[in-house]
């Protein structure tokens, strides 16, 4: 769906700054008609969200499953960002010096859906989102609907460590925090800010996707009509499902290890509760949301280092 008159279409729309939900269906309609969107369209729509910034919910959404349908099923194994596409796309959203909210909303898309993403997206990420806040024209200031972009951004499913907020997000939640102390933020911040930070100190441990090489041969495995899969099972239980279990005390060391595991991941350590203290009330005095995020930390005392309950003590 590349031809002139598709593009010429494409380039009147947004011409006042805004993309209506009805012409939203038109380019759903144009550029999905063949189910893959192209080269040429994605440039197109670009050149569009450079042209319209706003409009209704739903060009929001549709940019962000177009770009993400582009870069995570152009090639197998779908669902990993290579290096090479988030260098393509870093190019794509910083051509006029930073990423505009359409783009945000793309990247977060791509790490909420993506099995994988390059190591340095989340920071990238992360950095855009401080920027559009802190740059804002009337201020610095997190509204609700950027509320909602970070809590996405915190638990995207493949950003940077899975579903648990890490070090260098939990110190982005404080650099935004820092810098908005004195806006009217919306009270979702409050809450977010508080979870976030609390999350990284006592996150479970989460779900690691396989890498894309090993998830590239899984699939060329399973494609491969040379191997005879039922002939497989077959000798495989040619000497009953014994053969097929895991052993009782296999099964029982990886559930022991495992519990083992989460214990630990779910105690504030020396090196965290230093990291805190270090970090809040950091100018000097104890802001609304830090001395909330105090109050929750209050009621895990008994667990807590003592740094960290010093701290407390210090704060009340």
């Amino acid at each position: 769906m590349t031809d002139q008159p598709l593009q010429t279409r494409i380039a009147a729309i947004g011409a006042d700054g805004f993309v209506s939900a009805d012409e939203v269906l038109f380019l759903r309609r144009k550029v999905f008609a063949n189910g893959v969107v192209e080269p040429a369209e994605l440039d197109a729509l670009f050149d569009l969200g450079d042209r319209a910034q706003d409009g209704d919910a739903e060009w929001f959404q549709f940019f962000a499953e177009a770009a993400a349908d582009f870069y995570l099923r152009e090639e197998e194994p779908h669902g990993y960002l290579t290096p090479e596409e988030f260098r393509s796309l870093k190019a794509r959203v910083t051509r006029n010096g930073h990423a505009n909210a359409l783009e945000i909303a793309l990247m977060v898309k791509l790490m909420e859906t993506a099995d994988q993403t390059p190591p340095d997206m989340a920071e990238f990420v992360g950095g855009q989102i401080k920027a559009m806040i802190l740059d804002k024209q009337d201020g610095p200031i997190v509204s609700k609907q950027d509320a909602v972009m970070i809590r996405r951004y915190l638990f995207a499913a493949g950003g940077d460590g899975n579903v648990a907020v890490t070090r260098r997000e939990a110190e982005l939640l404080f650099d935004i925090n820092d810098a908005t102390d004195n806006a009217r933020n919306n009270t979702a911040w409050t809450e977010l800010f508080v979870q976030g930070v609390v999350n990284h100190l006592m996150a479970h441990l989460g779900y690691t996707a396989p890498s894309r090489e090993e998830a590239f041969r899984r699939n060329a495995w399973a494609k491969d009509s040379s191997v005879n899969v039922g002939g497989f099972f077959k000798k495989m239980l040619a000497g009953g499902l014994s053969g097929f279990k895991p052993t009782e005390s296999v099964t029982a060391a990886h559930n022991e290890q495992r519990e083992a595991d989460i214990a630990m991941a779910e105690k504030v350590t020396k090196a965290e509760a230093d990291w805190l203290a270090s970090r809040i009330g950091k100018d000097g005095g104890f802001d609304v949301n830090e001395r909330r995020l105090i109050e929750r930390l209050r009621e895990l005392e008994k667990e807590l280092p003592e740094g960290l309950k010093a701290l407390i003590d210090r704060a009340a």
